[in-house]
Parts: structure tokens; sequence; C-alpha cells
């Protein structure tokens, strides 16, 4: 957690850029956001046939195994939906008037049947304008798809590339986030950073569903070519209890490290069963399963200083709010100072989605789904995750990821820090990538 004597210089910080609006952010050589548009009328009162808000739908995982992804909703969001309102809301030329936001919030339960269901109640009962998927494969892309096949504009985020290109081609979305193959390459290079090499024997861990499937043949193909033997107990079911095989595989090939992308509850008992039965692995390389302090403490304690992971967001990235000129680090010292809990990387992208659908409102100006979509496609934008130019032919924007490593503080506490950014240095290292004990 973030120490709380800095919040005193944040609050200062706060009162002296309140009223200001900024269009910076972005690191290393992103071009600079485009133009803004002309200045719209002065506010008027919404005709008699103007709807009485702009509905933006956001299906989260309040509850069920991605539930740490949901955390943070809908506080991040509603601080850009707040300021924006607060000025008068979004100008829409059909009524002109100035509309206000309205955030629709609806639980996917973690459940990909049931992401797709609340979308589709969200189109059609709530009849929403626009839409944001996010939170890994398994509810990204049943949101991507219901809007898709419902002709709802929708940006999405925080789901593989690789994966979310598997469920288009797209229409009406948009994405933004890292591809597989980038973050496969970026553990490989903190393994040998630590030492490791040809011959180090790798163990994966790869359930059945999108994000799993995409992973392990990416990995399947890459890890020999660096002279890393990959240790494979097949596909594994997700929400198992009895890990013993899987285990046991990896104590006869020698594993070392262990990498892959599991759900929390299932690294956290193949964790449990690898210090029962004596798999002494040195490192652990994970997706997904240990993205924040919660999950990192469902691990056994001895092993929470082994694990590693890509990081997409945090205080130290160099990003900054289009809304208000908010840095990441005064995002998460609010958020920490409100809830007294850490920070965790989807924060960044909560905030972010509902930036890059105020500033394609803002330039639509319109409701009409098409010119919704277009000014989406045409997002030229410094946003709290980085610079978000869409590729007209994918739908993508590439977002940046760094490497992290797990200590416990003085208070027993699972903190995270950014411990490799040779892919990267723009974004700035706080800590040492290490083998603990060594």
């Amino acid at each position: 957690m973030i120490k709380k004597k800095k919040f005193l210089a944040l609050v200062l910080a706060v009162v002296m850029v309140v009223g200001l609006m900024a269009a910076c952010g972005g690191g290393g050589d992103a071009p600079a956001p485009a133009p803004s548009p002309s200045p719209a009328p002065a506010p008027a009162a919404p005709s008699g046939d103007a709807p009485a808000s702009i509905k933006i739908g956001i299906p989260n995982p309040y509850t069920g195994p991605l539930a740490g992804f949901g955390e943070g909703t809908p506080w991040a969001e509603n601080l850009v939906i707040d300021a924006v309102n607060a000025e008068g809301g979004i100008y829409i030329e059909e009524y002109d008037a100035y509309l206000p936001l309205e955030a629709i919030y609806v639980d996917t339960q973690s459940d990909a049947t049931i992401a797709g269901e609340v979308t589709q109640q969200l189109i059609t009962n709530d009849q929403v304008d626009i839409l944001i998927a996010r939170h890994t494969p398994g509810t990204a892309l049943p949101v991507s798809a219901m809007a898709e096949n419902m002709g709802v504009p929708f940006v999405s985020l925080e789901c593989p590339v690789n994966p979310w290109l598997a469920g288009g081609p797209y229409e009406w979305g948009y994405h933004s986030f890292w591809m597989v193959e980038d973050n496969c390459e970026m553990f490989m290079d903190m393994w040998e950073e630590l030492g490791y090499g040809p011959g180090t024997v790798v163990g994966g861990i790869f359930p059945n569903d999108p994000d799993g499937l995409a992973w392990k043949p990416i990995f399947e193909e890459k890890l020999p070519q660096r002279g890393f033997v990959l240790s494979d107990p097949g596909i594994t079911e997700m929400m198992q209890n009895d890990w013993t095989n899987v285990v046991n595989k990896f104590i006869e090939d020698g594993v070392q490290i262990v990498t892959g992308v599991p759900i929390t509850p299932d690294f956290a008992n193949f964790a449990a069963a690898a210090v029962q039965l004596g798999l002494d692995f040195e490192i652990a390389t994970m997706g997904r399963a240990y993205l924040f302090p919660s999950d990192a403490m469902a691990s056994p304690t001895e092993v929470i200083p082994r694990l590693t992971n890509e990081v997409w967001w945090s205080p130290w990235h160099p990003w900054t709010s289009s809304i208000d000129g908010m840095t990441a680090m005064e995002l998460a010292m609010l958020y920490e100072a409100e809830f007294g809990k850490g920070w965790s990387a989807p924060m960044g992208y909560k905030y972010a989605g509902v930036e890059i659908a105020v500033d394609a409102l803002r330039r639509a100006a319109s409701l009409d789904p098409v010119a919704i979509r277009d000014a989406i496609g045409a997002t030229d934008l410094n946003t709290m995750v980085g610079h978000i130019k869409y590729d007209p032919v994918t739908h993508v924007a590439l977002t940046d990821i760094v490497g992290g490593q797990w200590f416990l503080n003085d208070n027993g506490e699972a903190e995270l820090q950014i411990v490799y950014n040779a892919n990267n240095p723009h974004i700035p290292k706080n800590g040492e990538l290490h083998i603990p004990g060594r």
C-alpha cells in the first residue's frame, strides 16, 4: 500500500488543479492527441424529445472467481462520469442540448453465459448507447460478441489481444491491451535475467478457457525457441481441488519455474499442493492468477515472494487523465485513502474505458450508433493507460506491460514492485527482480 504520508501532498496537488482540464499523458514517443473538436454551443436545456441521459452499459464481475478484477467499480468509472456531469454533460447536436452521462452496472458473476445475458438486457431493456467490455476473455469476449451481434458501439479493454481478435472480425468495437506473444517474451527475458537458460524446465498451467487456450500454443512454440523445456500436464480443468497429478508431474520433470494463466482459486490450490507435496519451484511467473494483493495473499506465505507477473497499470506508470490531468499515482492514492486498501491494475483500465467513451461521445456529438462507432475508431487520446490510437484494420491499440514481483511488507501484507522494464523503460522500476533465498 502506498504510504499514507504521501496523501497530504496529493490533497494539496488536487486543490491546486481543481477546475483545470488537461490532455497530457502517454510516455515514450506517443503522438500528441488529436485537436479537440470545435467548442460546442453554450449549454441548453434538453428539448422535449431528448433522452434524459446518455447511457453507458458496464458489465462487471462483482462476484465469482474474477471478482478481484471487479474491485474498484463503480468508484473509478464514476470519477470520470461525475467530472463530466459537473460540467453539464456532453453536447448532442440533434437535440441541441447537453445530456448527462448515466452508467448502468450489472454483475457478470464471472460467468461467460451470464455476461452475455446481462449485456443483452442492457441493450434491449436499458437501451444503452455504448458498452464497455473488459476483465479477461471470460467476460470481455461475451460482452463484445453480444454488442457486435446487436450493432451497439463498444470499447473493449483488459483482455489479451489474441483471444479478442479470435472472436472477430469486429465492426462495432475497438480494443486496447497487449499481445500474449509480447507477454511470453517478457516472461522469458525475466527468467534469463535471473540466470535461467537453456535446459531450465518450466511447468505450464493452462486452463480450459479462452485465456488458457490462447496462451498454451504460444508458450509451446516460444519457450523451446529460447531453450526452455516445457513440462506439460495438459489442459487443466478450472475450479479443481486436487492438483496432485500436476504437482507430481512437475516434481518428476524437475520443474524450477511455473507459468501459465490459471484463475486465482486454482493457483492458490496448486501452490498449497506444491508446498504439501514438496515441489520447491523457485519462481512462478503467471498471468491472471495473482494480479491483486488479495489474490497474492491466497497463496501460502512462503510462496508469495516467488510470485512474478506482468504489470499493465500501476501508480508508477507515467500516464495522466484526459479528463482532469490526474496522474496514475494520484488515482491510486485517492483509492487507498477512501477504501483503506491497496490499488489494483484494473483500476486504471476502468477509468480509461470511460475516458475513451467520453472522448468519442464528445467528438460524435450524436447518439447515432454509427457516429459513436466511427468516433471510437478515430480515437487519438492520451489516457490513464497510455496513448490510445486504434489500428483501422484490427481495431486494436496495444498498451504497455512491465514485470512485477510480490513481497511481504512489515505488516505481513503482499505488495507489488515493478522489477523489470527493459521492454518499456519509460515505466520506472521500484524494485529488483530476484530469486528468494539466493
